[in-house]
């Protein structure tokens, strides 16, 4: 009994071998023609990804184009208006000193005429003058303060 399942077991064992057939040249020939046609099948998708790509990076480089215009466009617009803000700033700085000096020579004038008019300094300088005239004291004071 051992024996018969022993052998039941080998020729079970060996069976799948002997239905196989041995794979013929026309049949390996077949299996080359459609692996070559898949590979270039392949191949074409490659090229197809390779050019979307490509298509893709240029669009991506002309947006990138696009923005740096832009970008150019706004630092020229800032430094634009910093200059006229710049310009802006020095002539208020000028007219706000030249205010200051003409408002102050005309407030020395004012000061000098209110001067004149209230405490009559021309006539005395006048009255001195003519003192002088007469006292020699009083005219050497007069020339040492320039007013004679």
């Amino acid at each position: 009994m051992i024996k018969i399942i022993l052998f039941l077991l080998i020729v079970l064992m060996y069976l799948p071998s002997l239905s196989f057939a041995e794979l013929t040249k026309k049949d390996i020939e077949e299996i080359r023609t459609i692996v070559k046609e898949e590979i270039a099948n392949v191949d074409k998708r490659i090229d197809l990804l390779e050019k979307s790509i490509d298509q893709r990076f240029q669009q991506i480089d002309k947006r990138f184009e696009q923005i740096d215009k832009r970008l150019e466009f706004i630092q020229n617009l800032i430094i634009g208006m910093l200059a006229v803000f710049g310009g802006l700033c020095g002539v208020f700085v000028g007219l706000l000193l030249w205010d200051r000096k003409t408002f102050k020579d005309k407030a020395k004038e004012e000061a000098m005429k209110e001067l004149e008019v209230k405490w009559k300094i021309p006539q005395w300088i006048e009255a001195f003058k003519e003192l002088a005239e007469k006292d020699e004291r009083l005219k050497e004071i007069l020339k040492k303060c320039h007013l004679i």
